[in-house]
């Protein structure tokens, strides 16, 4: 029972691990590529107005 709470462990560690890297990735990638330096406020984005189509 230990071990399985162990490889339970270890498997949540490395998979936290991959999500780091690959956001860290993909967020380097957005500024190199597209030249993104905006930081997007989801509040200030719902808060605007709407406009209706």
């Amino acid at each position: 029972m230990i071990v399985l709470l162990v490889v339970a462990v270890v498997w949540v560690a490395f998979a936290l691990a991959v999500a780091v890297v690959v956001g860290r990735s993909v967020h380097r990638a957005d500024q190199e590529e597209l030249g993104s330096e905006n930081t997007w406020d989801i509040t200030a984005i719902e808060d605007a107005p709407h406009r209706s189509a």
